[in-house]
């Protein structure tokens, strides 16, 4: 009795179509002709309008379009070489050229975390440096991570606390340089492209 209970089910919701509308009219949309598909949907008329009609209503509408550029005869009648070239000129005149100069010290106070992985090389978890680490700092070092907002922030604080020689903050337990799985290499590859 389940199984046929299921089959009918089934059945019965195969046999739902979606009504597919057939008579769509693809054209610019405005407010005009917005109105008039709600006008013409409030009135439950039975009136049949031709095929005909309707695509001369679409031609009368004004194309609104995108871009008249696209249009060569449009393009060709409003632009000339001369006026091309007044353009040019134009620009040429705004252009404007200025001598290198130095670029500014950086006032940031503290480690830069950029500079700090362009200056390293050492691939991530391999040690260089030691650490003592009991059976504990696994869970502590990932509880002390999780209190940063990014591993550019742990780094950052990492090494203002004398990181990597030494972790104070417990934030490098493998010993490699880089705090709470911080990774140098997106900084590696935009100085090497």
């Amino acid at each position: 009795m389940k199984y046929f209970v299921l089959i009918s089910m089934i059945c019965l919701l195969g046999g739902c179509q979606r009504a597919v509308p057939n008579d769509v009219l693809l054209g610019p949309s405005g407010p005009e002709t917005q109105l008039n598909s709600m006008q013409t949907a409030s009135t439950n008329t039975s009136t049949n309008i031709n095929a005909d009609t309707r695509t001369a209503e679409v031609a009368a509408i004004s194309s609104s379009g995108i871009s008249e550029e696209q249009d060569f005869e449009v393009v060709a009648n409003s632009q000339t070489i001369e006026s091309d070239a007044e353009r040019i000129s134009a620009n040429r005149a705004k252009y404007i050229v200025f001598d290198v100069q130095k670029l500014p010290v950086r006032g940031l106070k503290g480690p830069n975390v950029v500079e700090y992985a362009i200056r390293t090389d050492n691939p991530i978890g391999v040690q260089l440096y030691t650490r003592l680490v009991s059976i504990g700092d696994n869970v502590a070092s990932q509880w002390r991570c999780d209190r940063f907002m990014s591993s550019d922030l742990a780094q950052k604080a990492f090494l203002s606390r004398g990181g990597p020689e030494r972790d104070i903050l417990l934030l490098d337990p493998d010993g490699d340089g880089f705090a709470c799985k911080w990774d140098p290499r997106p900084f590696r590859l935009a100085v090497q492209n």
